[in-house]
């Protein structure tokens, strides 16, 4: 993170808008822009009136931000098919937590704001070591009953997740990099990637880092065998096991149309209908290499699943405080990063993006 960065996270950790701080500072409101989008480089003159204002030492503004301080304990931090990152990963992961601390601290201040905290209450906490398969369904059985699913497929994954106190937030990166996961002292964060407009892909996804998150696995258990874990937790909530075979008649044979129509009404992809159908054993394995590979041949004419699936609550609390009043234009445009020469309903209607 440069200085530009630090100046501006430290001024919304202080409540100042920018106004604030140059103001506190003895400067004008472009020249703290200007220092924060790193278009004007800070004298050490310059940085003594910004320690001055914030209260606190040169060396502190200096200092990198700790992500274990007190503000900000990560714990259990997951990537999904981390291997394949071009990137050496332990960078990889700076990177994000850098982009991650931004949007965490501007949500949860605006969260305060607004005294629209949510504590969530992981369902499956007393749940048993996962050690089979059949540990991996019955956990999704139980999370599905506790949220009242049942077996009705799930609509807006995201919406739902949200307000329960899950914090999603998006990135565009390579197309490696398919989604992360962590907590942050009490509250879960999933990552991820919109480089693919795949929707069934990104609820799958979610699902699988909803698993890192509320699963505990046994100590020492092999990482290939709990990402299986989780892609079967995925597939089995998206898809309980009752539904799946009350849909499928034959297991010598499946049409494309009876794949679509699966597709389209429980929002998961067909590659991962036809691992569902293999892990309830439905089908072989062998049978199911046997469809994939017809599969691949009929990708030309699969179908896109027509839910959306975005993030939205932090626009529905910036547009709520404007609204109500609880928040200044200056601070909405500080915390959202749109200018204030753009900060409008339609803007803050905008999906919260890093």
């Amino acid at each position: 993170m440069n200085i530009g960065q630090r100046i501006r996270e430290l001024r919304i950790e202080k409540g100042f808008s920018q106004e604030d701080l140059a103001i506190r500072a003895n400067f004008s409101k472009s020249y703290i822009q200007k220092f924060e989008e790193g278009q004007r480089d800070i004298k050490s003159s310059q940085m003594a009136q910004l320690a001055e204002a914030f209260g606190m030492d040169i060396s502190e503004i200096l200092k990198p931000i700790n992500y274990t301080s007190n503000e900000f304990v990560i714990k259990s931090i997951e990537f999904r098919e981390a291997n394949k990152l071009e990137m050496h990963v332990d960078y990889f992961t700076k990177k994000i937590l850098g982009l991650l601390y931004k949007k965490y601290s501007a949500y949860s201040k605006l969260e305060k704001i607004m005294n629209e905290n949510i504590s969530f209450i992981n369902p499956l906490r007393n749940f048993e070591k996962i050690s089979s398969n059949e540990n991996v369904e019955q956990a999704a059985k139980i999370l599905r009953k506790k949220w009242k699913f049942e077996d009705t497929p799930i609509y807006n994954l995201i919406i739902f997740l949200e307000d329960l106190g899950v914090k999603i937030f998006e990135v565009v990166e390579d197309e490696d990099f398919v989604g992360f996961s962590c907590w942050v002292k009490s509250t879960p964060i999933i990552v991820i990637n919109t480089k693919s407009t795949d929707v069934s892909r990104r609820r799958f996804t979610i699902l699988h880092e909803l698993a890192h998150l509320l699963l505990v696995f046994k100590e020492n258990e092999n990482k290939d065998k709990i990402e299986r874990y989780c892609d079967q937790f995925a597939g089995a909530m998206l898809l309980p096991e009752e539904i799946l075979r009350s849909y499928v008649n034959s297991t010598v044979s499946i049409t494309l149309e009876e794949l679509k129509r699966i597709k389209s009404k429980y929002g998961i992809s067909i590659q991962a209908i036809l691992v569902r159908m293999a892990n309830i054993r439905l089908i072989s394995w062998e049978k199911y290499k046997q469809w994939k590979d017809i599969y691949h041949s009929w990708t030309d004419k699969d179908i896109e699943y027509n839910g959306r699936e975005k993030v939205s609550r932090f626009s529905y609390l910036l547009a709520k405080g404007l609204r109500e009043g609880l928040i200044t234009k200056d601070l909405a445009s500080e915390l959202s990063d749109i200018p204030m020469s753009q900060l409008s309903s339609s803007a803050i209607n905008q999906e919260f993006l890093f």
